[in-house]
Parts: C-alpha cells; sequence; structure tokens
C-alpha cells in the first residue's frame, strides 16, 4: 500500500524522502547566499594608501569605493570628501579641498593654496 504524505512516501511502514532530497541541496544553497558576514579583507572595501609630498609632509588617503567616499588625513585631520566624476584617474572633492589622483600620483587642493604634489610611499 502506498500513500502520499507530505511529500514523503509511506511503503509497508517504512518512510523516505523522494522529493525532499533533491530541494535539500538547493536550500542550503540559497541560505549561503543570505550570509551577512562578507569575505575577510572585505568588511569595509577600505583600501589605505599613504603618499610622502613635496614639501616633505606625508599624507593618507583612505578609499571606500562602495559609499563613493575618500578621506584624507593630513597633520593628523581625517576630511571627508565625495568621489566625483573624472575623466581620468580619480577626484575626490567637498568644496575647498579636492584630491585628484592617477597611478601612484594625487594632487590636494585646498581652497587658493598651491596644490600639493605627492607620490604613493
Amino acid at each position: 500500500m502506498r500513500d502520499r504524505w507530505i511529500g514523503l512516501w509511506v511503503d509497508a511502514g517504512q518512510q523516505y524522502p523522494r522529493r525532499a532530497v533533491s530541494f535539500v541541496p538547493l536550500l542550503l544553497w540559497l541560505l549561503a547566499g543570505c550570509s551577512t558576514t562578507p569575505p575577510q579583507g572585505e568588511a569595509t572595501g577600505e583600501r589605505r594608501v599613504r603618499f610622502a609630498c613635496s614639501n616633505g609632509e606625508r599624507v593618507e588617503m583612505r578609499f571606500f569605493p562602495a559609499q563613493g567616499v575618500g578621506v584624507l588625513v593630513r597633520n593628523g585631520k581625517a576630511t571627508e570628501l565625495q568621489q566625483q566624476p573624472a575623466g581620468s584617474g580619480f577626484l575626490y572633492s567637498n568644496g575647498p579641498d579636492s584630491v585628484r589622483g592617477k597611478g601612484n600620483d594625487i594632487t590636494i587642493e585646498t581652497g587658493r593654496m598651491a596644490p600639493l604634489v605627492c607620490k604613493a610611499a
């Protein structure tokens, strides 16, 4: 005697999954895709680069590409800059302060002061 019961076949008192077994790997795969823990090293997507500038100063630029933000750390002061469209390389600005760069070089512009050229250290 065979009866269908909640996705399981019952045969002479024995229960064994029929279709349920094929759904288990699919269910595990779907649940793994819902994981909220990013892989190690990608927690914030932050990239830090230190630069040596032409005036002897050392600065650090922190890039957060997922958020479209860059943070310039200069003389112990952190300045948040928003990513802007750039024809080539990258540009971060908040109005009076901006950082332009391409490759290993950046140029820091602060208000009407002379631009400061820096190279990755």
